[in-house]
């Protein structure tokens, strides 16, 4: 008896050992996991960035489940989820949002992270509960949180019909966003397709006013008159080439003073109203050697479906495959001396150049964008081309213009 007591308080002491031994590595496990957190979540991003999943899970795992640090934690489950995201496995990702945004409400990233789990949702359909948290996040967290969410917000407005709505959500997510951050870049790519639907839309905005014909009007002396575009009034009123018009009849017009600011260093056209940045497009600019002139200009003469006159070469008509100009040409008139006369805006035949250092020093768009642009801007709209755009610059164009 005596030997089966002492053998079951052997057991009992060897068995608390073993656990505290276990509680306490458990705890220097944790205590490591924090404070080598911080690294750890900057190399697991490097590794996501690089395509390396697998890598950056084993970093991220022991720090979603030991870590206490609720903004630690939010982080490493954010990161999970986004690669939950990227492999298809949107059930984990949505659990892993879920927790984030919900399990650790104090959490400096709980506000990015509600929005990225509201996000999830509407991929998911579930516009009801997302629209909840969109709302929320308007309503409560700091300023530099809000910018998803109110994208996400203008996403609904779009989806219930609602453009102008749409358009003023997505303004306030653009400017709330940092300058060239991807919350900017998604907000401002919204807010230029929301800006171009509305404007060729034949639907009343608070900014657009209506024309009564007159005899003898047509649209070309109307489009001089209002100081619009010919396209504008066409795409705006649905109006075809061979449509008739009627005295009495009224059509809508948008009055706008754009401006456009070509940044060089990016390749990026940015087309700007009284509002700020209207639109941006991708541009592809000149090569080595050819470098596009910074300056101002002004547009001159636009041409629908313009002859190139290639050097050396001589004229070829518009339609050939070998018209490098595509569908558009828009001159760019020098404002100032010693500046090029032949660049100019226009169309490409290869549009995978748009976005390189690829012309001879004109600015080449795709054809569905220099057919857009050439539909918005009059004749002697300016131009600007700089090296790297002052974002302050800009709100001082676009102050001057209202």
């Amino acid at each position: 008896m005596r030997y089966i007591l002492a053998i079951v308080l052997v057991g009992a002491a060897v068995l608390g050992v073993y656990r505290a031994v276990r509680w306490f590595g458990s705890g220097m496990s944790s205590g490591r996991v924090e404070a080598s957190a911080p690294g750890d979540l900057e190399q697991a991003r490097q590794f996501a960035n690089e395509g390396k999943a697998d890598e950056a899970r084993r970093i991220l795992e022991p720090i979603a489940e030991k870590a206490k640090d609720g903004d630690i934690v939010s982080s490493a489950l954010m990161l999970l989820a986004k690669l939950d995201a990227a492999a298809g496995d949107k059930a984990a990702a949505l659990e892993r949002l879920r927790k984030a945004a919900k399990d650790y409400p104090s959490s400096a990233e709980q506000p990015r992270a509600a929005a990225a789990y509201a996000r999830l949702l509407e991929d998911e359909n579930r516009i009801d509960e997302a629209v909840a948290i969109y709302e929320r996040i308007r309503a409560t967290a700091p300023v530099q949180f809000r910018v998803p969410a109110l994208t996400g917000l203008g996403r609904h407005a779009e989806r219930q019909q609602k453009p102008v709505e749409a358009r003023v959500l997505y303004q306030e997510a653009l400017d709330s966003a940092a300058w060239n951050s991807e919350e900017w870049n998604e907000a401002l790519d919204a807010l230029g397709q929301a800006n171009v639907a509305v404007i060729f839309s034949p639907a009343a905005t608070p900014d657009s006013k209506t024309y009564a014909l007159e005899r003898g009007d047509n649209l070309t002396s109307i489009g001089i008159k209002l100081n619009t575009t010919l396209g504008l009034l066409m795409r705006a009123n649905q109006i075809e080439s061979e449509t008739t018009l009627r005295v009495g009849q009224t059509l809508k017009w948008t009055p706008k003073d754009f401006r456009i600011v070509i940044e060089r260093s990016t390749c990026r056209l940015f087309l700007l109203d009284s509002n700020g940045i209207f639109k941006r497009y991708m541009t592809g600019l000149g090569m080595p050697g050819h470098e596009t002139a910074l300056g101002i200009y002004k547009i001159g003469n636009k041409e629908k479906d313009p002859t190139w006159h290639k050097p050396g070469e001589g004229p070829i008509p518009p339609g050939d495959p070998r018209n490098e100009l595509g569908t558009r040409w828009m001159p760019l008139v020098p404002v100032r001396e010693g500046l090029p006369k032949d660049l100019g805006i226009h169309g490409t035949i290869a549009p995978e150049t748009v976005g390189k250092f690829s012309s001879h020093g004109c600015a080449r768009l795709r054809r569905e964008d220099v057919e857009e642009l050439y539909d918005l801007v009059v004749r002697s709209t300016p131009v600007e081309i700089v090296e790297v755009i002052d974002p302050q610059a800009l709100s001082t164009l676009a102050l001057a213009q209202s």
